[in-house]
C-alpha cells in the first residue's frame, strides 16, 4: 500500500519545483537550504520563519495545503490568483453609518467632557 501523505517539508520541495528559479535559490528565498530537505533532516519540523517567508514571497500558495497536505497533489491555486473578498454595497452603507454615529458620540462626549472640567472649575471660563 502506497503513503498518500506527504510532509509539509515534502509539499515545500513540490512548490519549489512549480518556481522558475532553481530549487536551490528557492531554498535561498525561504531561509533555508536543499540540505534541510534531505535525509534525517527532511522529517524534522519546518521552522515559522520559513512559512512566513513562503506565505509572503509566495502568496500564490495555498495555506492551508501546505500546513495540512488535504489535497493530494500540489494545489491549482498555485497558478490561481489569490481569492478577491466582495462587500456589498449595503455593507458599506451600515459601515457608513455607524462611523456617522461614532463620530456624533466622540464629538457629544468632548463637549460633556469641557462642560464638566467648567463646572469643576479645571478650566478658565473659555
Amino acid at each position: 500500500m502506497e503513503n498518500k501523505f506527504t510532509t509539509i517539508k515534502e509539499r515545500v520541495v513540490q512548490i519549489a519545483e512549480k518556481q522558475s528559479i532553481t530549487k536551490e535559490k528557492f531554498f535561498a528565498s525561504i531561509g533555508m537550504t536543499s540540505a534541510n530537505f534531505r535525509g534525517k533532516a527532511k522529517e524534522t519540523p519546518l521552522n515559522s520563519k520559513a512559512i512566513v517567508n513562503i506565505i509572503t514571497k509566495y502568496p500564490e500558495v495555498d495555506l492551508y495545503w501546505l500546513l495540512v497536505g488535504e489535497t493530494k497533489t500540489v494545489p491549482s491555486s498555485l497558478n490561481e490568483s489569490p481569492l478577491e473578498y466582495k462587500v456589498s454595497p449595503k455593507d458599506c452603507e451600515e459601515k457608513d453609518e455607524i462611523i456617522r454615529m461614532l463620530k456624533n458620540q466622540i464629538k457629544d462626549l468632548k463637549s460633556d467632557k469641557e462642560d464638566l472640567k467648567k463646572l469643576l472649575g479645571l478650566t478658565k471660563g473659555k
